[in-house]
């Protein structure tokens, strides 16, 4: 059989314009292809006015987080609590999808530095409040919580200005996301047992920064399914030189009870079930195992890539932003060490981090202001939004991977400015006396009124401590009238202190 090409029309339209070529393929059949592209674009932009009005029906908290400074809990107890937020995880239908465009909602964990003043945040939908609370109260039952304003409202969005120059990028993994980067568990001392926490350095470098400089660390945590086990096992048998179980196709489903029937009828599949043609199975079960021609590497590579797979998994974004004022801005001070703390979790032969060149605010060609410019307002609104859709794609990292870049220090780390708590919280004992200047009622006697107005030099007392008269005293103060500390040490007045 003779197979001819016939070229004429593509010879006919290289002699055309382009106005006259793109008339003929339009109506030549090229008008269903544009028809196509429009009917798509027109349900992308209506689904995402959707996922919007249905975002904007929910409310977000940031928590700040300070546990007791002599806690020895490691990082074992944050995997457990990325564990339990794992339960907000909500399989969608279709419907719930394409319709009503609702979406999995996201986590922000975030570890600040303003002035020096280090503090872990979590930023939450008020609906899992509760679930984060008692997640991290379950392990460590002595830490604070507290509802406080957003920091990010201090600097500016636009880049570049009169005030302040930032750096930044998303930082992503240089290997496939199915491999793993070195855990909690390979920073143990194999002699002593002694556990050297990674987050020491990192918090460090984070207090060292001066005053006005602020550095930010995000990671966004969306709970996730299980699809992702099956690249990881699909990657460990491409690895192994195996051919990865794939399940039938539907149309397979559908004919395999035929052929089976037919194979009873006939006998077939009782000669095949016998032996009679197993011949082809032995030739390859004599083949020698390809395990035992593994290296080291590539058998080590597959171990650990079968254990990141055996748990608990989110999709994680990661940013890093370092913010100054011009004149003490100086990116390589500060840049390079929290990049330094940052490799402290890499395996070569598996994965670790890098920033990702797409998105670093670094240029060194073509349009170089422009683009840093533009790159530079983007992860900052990246950033401000806690954006999922910005930037570099999700990527996959297990509870015991996010345990290891995002958890509480112990005892062991001195750093001046993290804010821990000072004692430890208890209940007062039942046989404690109760002061003669309250009442019955538990309220404030007016003695105690008296000499509280008597201390502040004021004999005619004009407040009553029954009203929000100490609530108003120490009111959360807006963004715009923060103040920058005069002196490195104080804590910054949108952190709690």
């Amino acid at each position: 059989m003779e197979i001819v090409f016939d070229l004429t029309t593509l010879y006919r339209l290289t002699n055309m314009d382009s106005l006259e070529a793109f008339l003929y393929l339009f109506t030549h059949g090229g008008w269903v292809i544009i028809l196509l592209v429009v009917i798509w674009g027109s349900f992308e932009i209506w689904l995402m006015g959707k996922q919007g009005k249905w975002f904007s029906t929910h409310k977000f908290i940031i928590l700040a987080i300070d546990i007791p400074k002599d806690t020895e809990q490691t990082p074992k107890a944050v995997e457990q609590l990325f564990a339990t937020l794992s339960g907000a995880h909500t399989p969608l239908s279709a419907k719930e999808i394409y319709w009503f465009g609702m979406f999995q909602l996201s986590f922000s964990f975030e570890i600040v530095s303003i002035d020096g003043y280090v503090q872990f945040l979590i930023r939450t939908p008020s609906q899992y409040r509760d679930l984060v609370e008692s997640s991290i109260y379950s392990q460590y039952p002595d830490a604070e919580i507290t509802e406080v304003e957003d920091y990010i409202d201090t600097v500016p969005d636009d880049y570049p200005n009169e005030t302040h120059k930032i750096w930044g990028t998303e930082v992503v993994p240089f290997n496939n996301d199915v491999y793993p980067i070195k855990t909690y568990r390979e920073f143990e001392d194999q002699v002593s047992g002694e556990f050297k926490t990674p987050m020491a350095s990192l918090l460090e470098t984070m207090s060292k920064i001066q005053v006005g400089e602020q550095i930010w660390i995000q990671i966004i945590v969306k709970p996730t399914g299980f699809d992702w086990v099956k690249r990881s096992m699909a990657e460990a048998y491409k690895i192994a030189g195996k051919k990865a179980p794939s399940k039938k196709s539907f149309l397979e489903k559908l004919i395999s009870p035929i052929t089976s029937l037919f194979f009873l009828s006939t006998g077939e599949e009782m000669f095949l079930q016998s032996g009679g043609g197993a011949g082809e199975s032995d030739k390859k079960n004599d083949l020698p195992s390809l395990m035992l021609h593994l290296t080291p590497g590539e058998k080590n590579a597959i171990e650990a890539i079968e254990n990141k797979a055996s748990k608990l998994a989110f999709e994680c974004k990661m940013r890093l932003i370092y913010i100054s004022p011009l004149e003490k801005y100086s990116a390589a001070r500060c840049v390079s060490q929290v990049f330094g703390s940052i490799k402290q979790f890499t395996a070569l032969d598996l994965n670790g981090f890098k920033p990702d060149s797409k998105t670093k605010t670094t240029i060194h060609y073509i349009l170089i202001n422009w683009r840093t410019a533009r790159r530079r307002r983007r992860i900052m609104a990246g950033y401000k939004y806690r954006s999922g859709v910005k930037g570099h794609n999700y990527f996959i990292l297990n509870t015991e991977e996010l345990a290891t870049i995002w958890h509480f220090p112990d005892k062991f780390i001195k750093t001046p400015l993290l804010q821990k708590t000072s004692t430890k919280k208890a209940q007062a004992p039942a046989s404690l006396p109760v002061s003669s200047m309250a009442d019955d009622k538990g309220m404030i006697s007016v003695d105690l009124k008296k000499q509280l107005a008597a201390n502040q030099g004021d004999e005619e007392y004009h407040f009553d401590l029954d009203n929000d008269y100490y609530e108003n005293k120490f009111p959360k103060q807006d963004a715009s009238t923060v103040n920058t500390p005069n002196q490195k040490g104080s804590p910054p007045t949108n952190l709690p202190t």
